[in-house]
């Protein structure tokens, strides 16, 4: 296939219509239920009232903004791929959005938005929607949004609108890039999203990571539970960038009826049930030979060597946890000369190439070790 024909069959992919729609309209489409801006979608955000407040100035003073892009589903219903937190906003401002608060499942109509002062309109301190001049809210209302609507040709599997979705986020505060697959996997397999969100709130897995606040808002805990899941059984020279591997792979898994959500979830729980029953919250901090301590906050390459190769090896390791020397084993793997040079800047696959065979070699030696001390003859 040429160039020209592989653009051109892309660009097939994603044709897509134009509308300018008022907000009112919008409004009356997503009250009617016609309109699906993704609940799930608000617990990704992280808007803070000054971003909603400047995003209501730019609408107030007729500043465009970018266009809301939107995918027809089966049953006809618009589902916005980008513009979900432009559209909550709108809403929130207008006391017409329904949304999760906090964990819970359950929606509820939320407060309506309350305006802080902004750098052009300073005397949006307090303000409400319901306590703007009539003059204003109808010139709100009317307020025009591009609309671009995704054919239903272009949507192809369903991996393609999301694509879309990942090159489109620019307005706003930049997301993480477990936040973007937290996006695409709400929208392809909202039962896989909590579960995955689950495990992350695991209590043992928690006491393990020990993440920072920071850490937590841009769903880190998330991204190492995919890790943990996806990682796991790949060879780290299949690996090439470590943020599209773990996306395709999500995405696989989210469209795929045969992964064993259970099988996969107990290995999990019991891997780091077992690292938090044994060692705690110096699972995966650095091991000083020399102090003859642990020091520093959680590693990623630690995780990636010791956790994965637990999580590899969990059916051998469970049934002989109780003899398995874990702090001797994780204090043996910080000697290992592959596992000292792997935390000074280097990309996932390298870094994983280095840690991944030191702590198998490591989890191997002492599996063989429990069996010859179980074959030994009593005397």
């Amino acid at each position: 296939m040429s160039l020209k024909s592989e653009i051109d069959a892309k660009r097939r992919e994603i044709s897509s219509d134009n509308l300018s729609m008022s907000v009112g309209e919008l409004l009356n489409l997503y009250k009617d239920k016609e309109l699906d801006i993704h609940p799930e979608f608000q617990r990704v955000f992280r808007w803070e009232p000054q971003q909603k407040s400047r995003l209501i100035e730019s609408l107030l003073l007729g500043i465009p903004l970018p266009s809301i892009y939107v995918a027809t589903n089966d049953h006809g219903i618009w589902e916005v791929i980008d513009g979900v937190q432009r559209l909550s906003t709108i809403f929130e401002f207008m006391g017409e959005l329904d949304g999760p608060i906090n964990d819970s499942e359950e929606l509820v109509r939320k407060p309506a938005l309350v305006l802080t002062k902004t750098k052009y309109l300073p005397k949006l301190e307090g303000v409400v929607f319901e306590k703007l001049d009539q003059a204003l809210r109808l010139e709100f209302k009317r307020t025009r949004l591009d609309v671009k609507i995704l054919s239903r040709e272009s949507e192809g599997t369903g991996k393609g609108k999301f694509d879309l979705f990942e090159r489109l986020n620019t307005y706003g505060q930049p997301l993480s890039p477990q936040e973007l697959r937290n996006c695409i996997l709400v929208s392809l397999n909202p039962p896989l999203f909590r579960w995955l969100k689950d495990l992350a709130q695991n209590e043992h897995f928690r006491n393990c990571t020990l993440l920072s606040e920071a850490q937590l808002q841009e769903k880190y805990d998330m991204d190492l539970v995919l890790r943990f899941i996806t990682l796991r059984g790949v060879k780290p020279s299949a690996i090439g960038d470590v943020h599209e591997f773990l996306r395709e792979r999500m995405e696989e898994i989210a469209t795929d009826a045969s992964f064993n959500v259970k099988k996969e979830g107990k290995v999990f729980t019991g891997v780091f049930k077992y690292l938090d029953d044994t060692i705690g919250e110096n699972a995966f901090r650095q091991w000083s030979s020399a102090k003859k301590s642990f020091r520093g906050a959680f590693s990623l390459a630690a995780f990636e060597g010791l956790a994965l190769s637990l999580g590899r090896m969990w059916p051998k390791i469970e049934p002989v946890k109780d003899q398995f020397d874990l702090a001797r084993l994780i204090q043996k793997l910080w000697d290992e000369p592959e596992y000292k040079k792997s935390f000074s800047g280097l990309r996932a696959r390298e870094r994983m190439v280095r840690v991944a065979p030191a702590a198998d070699r490591l989890v191997t030696q002492e599996l063989a070790r429990i069996s010859r001390a179980t074959k030994r003859p009593s005397k």
